[in-house]
């Protein structure tokens, strides 16, 4: 029986802690329940929602049906001496399934550690950090496609996976993730410590062979000391995704404002650090009302009290036009904006 409520507070479940509320809201646990939302309800709009980690509520109130993905369940499908199959339901914590990997014994994912958010969540937005992405490891997609009702899989390239950018992200709603398959290693000498941050944090435990738990260990480290906790300080962790100019490009960036840090992610393409580009444009620290750009991490914008969804998204543009203006770079927003 679905339980679904009427006028339903969203302020617990968006990270940016925005007083939003929904027309409708129900939290499924079961396939079956999707399957009759979509068979009773086939034409309300609806809002898929994991966490709340990377969304921006533009108005206070969503008409429409919110369905919260409860969906829980990790196991092993198969496995042999060097690699390993599992499987995880769209509801899992992100994080809590990265820790029951490593726990294990497998490696992959721990690069990802303490990424808020839902295993479904994260291929939509194929997250990453410190040089690895989930279509590393990635290897299936259970869906639900909403128009014909059926259950299917899609393989890795199906899904079309690059930065912050997939295959679902351009049928929004259409297809609803049900699990993820990844492929992990049973071995763990090749682990992924390319990121300086990393190299210079596990100097600081003095670790010279890390382990899956040391590096992930590592990561939480540095992450509590420059991202802000959102139990405390309303945030969507990562605001604006880094853009992606020419080599030719950012040589010319770099000749004429040296802070700027960009990151070779191949022979002609640099990722260029949206952190310091909005520092060198004056903004980091920057406040207007109840909003502003994170102290410690410019990438980073932060509701530090009463915030609507309206003030945050206007701070946004202010920002991305300002940055246009001096540095003829655009920045792209990683939360979704949900209208």
């Amino acid at each position: 029986m679905l339980n679904i409520k009427t006028n339903f507070s969203l302020k617990k479940l968006n990270t940016f802690g925005i007083n939003v509320y929904a027309h409708y809201f129900v939290n499924v646990k079961s396939i079956e329940e999707i399957q009759e939302i979509f068979y009773k309800y086939p034409s309300i709009p609806k809002l898929f929602l994991g966490n709340g980690s990377n969304i921006l509520f533009f108005k206070s109130f969503y008409q429409g049906l919110v369905i919260k993905m409860g969906i829980k369940g990790k196991k092993i499908i198969q496995e042999n001496n060097d690699q390993v199959i599992v499987k995880a339901f769209a509801g899992e914590n992100w994080n809590e399934f990265v820790s029951w990997t490593i726990k294990k014994g497998f490696s992959g994912l721990e690069n990802l550690s303490f990424i808020p958010g839902t295993v479904g969540g994260a291929p939509i937005q194929n997250i990453g950090a410190y040089g690895t992405e989930i279509k590393d490891t990635l290897l299936k997609v259970e869906v639900y496609e909403t128009e014909k009702g059926r259950i299917r899989e899609l393989t890795r390239e199906e899904c079309q996976l690059q930065y912050r950018h997939s295959f679902f992200k351009k049928y929004r709603n259409k297809f609803l993730i049900l699990s993820v398959l990844f492929l992990l290693r049973k071995q763990y000498h090749k682990l992924n410590t390319s990121s300086i941050e990393i190299q210079k944090e596990l100097e600081k435990m003095n670790i010279k062979k890390p382990t899956p738990y040391d590096l992930s260990q590592a990561i939480l480290h540095i992450r509590q000391k420059k991202l802000p906790d959102p139990k405390k300080i309303g945030n969507a962790g990562s605001f604006f995704m880094n853009p992606i100019v020419g080599i030719f490009e950012f040589k010319k960036f770099k000749s004429q404002y040296p802070t700027i840090i960009g990151y070779s992610i191949s022979k002609k393409k640099v990722k260029l650090s949206a952190s310091s580009l909005i520092e060198l444009a004056g903004w980091k620290g920057k406040k207007i009302g109840d909003v502003g750009v994170y102290k410690k991490q410019p990438i980073v914008l932060v509701n530090y009290g009463k915030a609507s969804g309206i003030d945050i998204y206007s701070f946004s543009e202010k920002i991305t036009k300002d940055i246009k203006k001096k540095l003829g770079i655009v920045l792209s927003r990683e939360v979704n904006v949900i209208l």
